[in-house]
């Protein structure tokens, strides 16, 4: 993400002396009123301030990291010395530029103060903040849309999802609503990615900043570029609410925070935003550990009456494939055909097709040249000439196409299955009775309730399980699992993604017969092949694995695996979703065996976020053949 400056105004922050107040009396008047008042500890100057809990509890500290962002030198970690230091600088004279004065600097903790401490114009003149003013004129907003940009793993910075807020202007059209502005935070990456990337943004080693850009450039950027569905939800703020918004976000150009994947993100910080229009909303209190933009979004939601309407924008890559599902099989032949070139435009026309057939089908060629070119697939000096004589030929037909909208998800993001998950069950391994205790803070696996969730993906993190085995009364630690992805994406005629999988943390190697609890391992591994989908909503895919492993008995434990690997996920109804597994690994190594397994799952929604689960795996990992089988009851939030 590459933040925009706020409409080119950088200007160098107000960094003189701090100033003498003109009227020490009434300064002292205001300081005390507002202790009296117990402002420094009220919501809304801590929302203005970005002040959270310590992590001890003891004392408030503010996210924001640029010392220019405080008037008071120790205005940081003091909301009442900053409150104080904020009072004496609105004294300060006028002085050119205006934009420099303290007044319009901090446009929002001035009318919030000025609002509850009753400033007298005569012994505290109000400055004429005219570049704020004509910012905000030219954003021109009176609503607010939060943006939920969908998941897409294919980008490591974006398998979460992501957020952002659009202003909408009061004589906003479906037409014109790609000419809004928007604003976006994000982390100022530059080149980085792989290890490097991932470290940095574990540990806060990026600079997030907020910007405003066009909505139009956010919109290409993640719905065409990066194939992600949007979903649009209107907020029910009020007009001064929404400059309220506003005059806060002028107050953080050019200030950053450090940037935190997990917590302090690109949702968390969005949130203080809408709580600075409406403070007793304490969106921002809503989180501690850690903070995913599905859950941000569903904090929102759930806030009542704060959600007017919802649209959904499917993606460019969304409208190619259902507008292929639609076709019959002819046309969808010479969509190929038209794409790839070997059917010129003319051709296409001569046939009896009629007009609003033969527009769709131009429309998806078109479209799917394109996807080829920004997937990588295709070279400009190809595509360009194609895509024009497709649209040429388009352009000639003048009735609209003979294509169905593309139809709404049933389950919304929001609505989908809260982010962490504990389950609790009890099950039996080659006759040793266990009870398991898991819990996993983010995210989504495939026999996790489908709704709200991209099709055929999974990614989990820190996933941790305990079992008790009744045998001989041990506690052990079955597996974690630092990282899981899987994407398994369904290939069709056009759109040809590659599946793929990765799987980090510790698991039980059982290397002796009759051993049902193993050895602990670690275990890094991935894969890659080809999906396909069945049905409307399931997909296989096969692939090629190879990993390592190791643990204590390196001997025994410590190889390179490779091998194929076969999955099946195909959701019943919107409730039960079924999944098969396989796979055989050949293990290089001291004293390794070949191993196997087959792992059978069937998964029964009882409500949006609960679930039952029952699994049955049957795995030879070299000490015999043992099977399997668990029982859950899995509770998300």
């Amino acid at each position: 993400m590459r933040p925009v400056p706020l409409l080119l105004v950088l200007l160098a922050p107000w960094c003189g002396s701090p100033a003498v107040p003109a009227e020490p009396a009434y300064l002292d008047e205001l300081v005390a009123s507002a202790e009296a008042q117990g402002l420094a500890t009220a919501p809304g100057w801590e929302t203005l301030g970005h002040y959270r809990p310590n992590l001890l509890g003891r004392g408030r500290k503010s996210l924001i990291d640029s010392e220019s962002f405080f008037l008071a030198k120790d205005g940081k970690s003091d909301p009442a010395s900053e409150l104080e230091a904020t009072l004496a600088a609105f004294f300060a004279p006028a002085g050119e530029p205006a934009l420099q004065h303290p007044q319009c600097r901090f446009v929002a903790r001035y009318r919030w103060l000025k609002d509850r401490l009753g400033f007298d114009p005569d012994r505290l003149p109000e400055q004429d903040c005219a570049e704020f003013d004509a910012w905000l004129a030219t954003i021109d907003a009176t609503s607010v849309t939060l943006i939920f940009p969908a998941a897409y793993l294919n980008n490591p910075a974006s398998m979460f999802g992501h957020t952002l807020l659009r202003f909408d202007r009061p004589d906003q059209t479906e037409e014109t609503r790609l000419l809004s502005h928007a604003v976006n935070y994000g982390a100022w990456t530059g080149t980085d990615n792989g290890v490097l990337f991932a470290v940095l943004g574990l540990t806060g080693g990026y600079e997030g900043t907020y910007s405003v850009e066009p909505y139009y450039e956010l919109v290409k950027r993640y719905s065409d570029l990066e194939n992600r569905d949007i979903w649009e939800y209107q907020l029910d703020f009020s007009p001064t609410e929404v400059e309220r918004m506003l005059a806060h976000l002028w107050e953080l150009r050019d200030q950053h925070s450090d940037y935190y994947f997990f917590d302090e993100n690109c949702s968390y910080q969005l949130l203080f935003l809408l709580d600075a229009a409406r403070p007793k909303l304490d969106l921002v209190g809503d989180f501690d550990l850690h903070v995913i933009p599905a859950d941000s979004v569903r904090s929102v939601v759930r806030r009542e009456g704060l959600l007017r309407h919802t649209v959904f924008r499917p993606s460019g890559e969304t409208r190619l494939q259902q507008g292929l599902v639609a076709m019959p099989p002819a046309d969808r032949n010479l969509v190929r055909g038209l794409a790839s070139g070997s059917i010129s435009p003319g051709e296409a026309a001569a046939s009896n097709m009629s007009p609003p057939r033969l527009a769709a089908v131009l429309e998806l060629a078109e479209a799917s040249v394109t996807h080829e070119l920004r997937a990588g697939d295709l070279e400009r000096d190809v595509a360009a000439p194609r895509a024009w004589s497709l649209l040429a030929a388009r352009s000639e037909i003048d009735t609209p196409a003979d294509r169905p909208p593309v139809p709404v998800p049933a389950t919304r993001p929001d609505q989908g299955h809260g982010s962490a998950r504990l389950a609790a069950g009890i099950g039996v391994r080659d006759g040793d009775v266990f009870q398991a205790l898991r819990l996993r803070p983010a995210y989504h696996d495939g026999l996790d309730p489908a709704g709200g969730f991209a099709r055929g993906a999974g990614i989990e993190a820190l996933d941790i399980e305990l079992r008790h085995y009744q045998g001989d009364n041990s506690v052990v630690l079955d597996r974690f699992t630092a990282v899981r992805i899987s994407s398994m994406a369904p290939r069709d005629e056009l759109i040809r993604p590659v599946s793929w999988r990765l799987d980090f943390g510790l698991e039980r190697m059982r290397v002796e017969r009759g051993d049902t609890k193993g050895a602990l391992v670690g275990v890094a591994e991935g894969g890659a092949g080809l999906g396909y989908g069945l049905g409307q909503q399931g997909v296989w895919s096969a692939m090629a694995d190879i990993g390592l492993s190791g643990g204590e008995d390196c001997d025994r434990t410590c190889s390179v695996n490779l091998g194929p690997a076969l999955s099946l996920l195909w959701p019943i109804t919107d409730r039960a979703t079924f999944s098969a597994s396989g796979r055989y690994q050949v293990r290089f190594g001291e004293r390794v065996r070949d191993g196997y397994e087959l792992r059978l799952g069937q998964s029964y929604g009882l409500a949006a976020d609960l679930a039952i689960k029952v699994e049955l795996a049957l795995e030879n990992q070299g000490g015999g053949m043992q099977p399997e089988l668990l029982s859950t009851l899995n509770w998300y939030f």
